[in-house]
């Protein structure tokens, strides 16, 4: 089975390395958005497993489009990854904490990325088949 990783950010650099973090997994497959409006487009038609957002975007900051989500209900309990120069301080906000299964501090370290999204993909996985049975 295929995952898919919704990923936002308005830095082309960041949305490579991510791209690259996942390369190698065939099993996952990113799609990008340069900003919180293109990502509002296609996140319902694409029902991500999992999404990742810069919190910092113009326009449209990370914790409004993750807001929006929330209230499109096909979509509003897809775990979000924050990714932040700032996390350490937005992690003591609950209108973060509430929306984000995570909050990651940038520059990214790859390998701490996969690990916690592969986390993410197996607890749904397991909550899937719970729910099952």
């Amino acid at each position: 089975m295929t995952s898919r990783i919704l990923h936002i950010d308005d830095d082309p650099i960041i949305l490579d390395l991510v791209k690259t973090v996942f390369s190698d997994d065939r099993s996952i497959v990113v799609v990008s958005c340069l900003n919180a409006h293109d990502a509002l487009e296609v996140v319902e038609d694409l029902h991500p497993d999992i999404i990742i957002s810069d919190i910092s975007m113009p326009d449209m900051g990370g914790l409004e489009l993750a807001q929006n989500i929330k209230q499109i209900e096909a979509v509003s309990n897809i775990p979000i990854i924050f990714l932040s120069g700032r996390s350490r301080d937005l992690e003591i906000y609950d209108s973060f904490r509430k929306l984000a299964a995570i909050v990651l501090q940038k520059p990214l370290e790859p390998s701490y990325l996969r690990l916690k999204v592969t986390q993410l993909l197996s607890e749904a996985a397991q909550a899937a088949k719970a729910s099952k049975d």
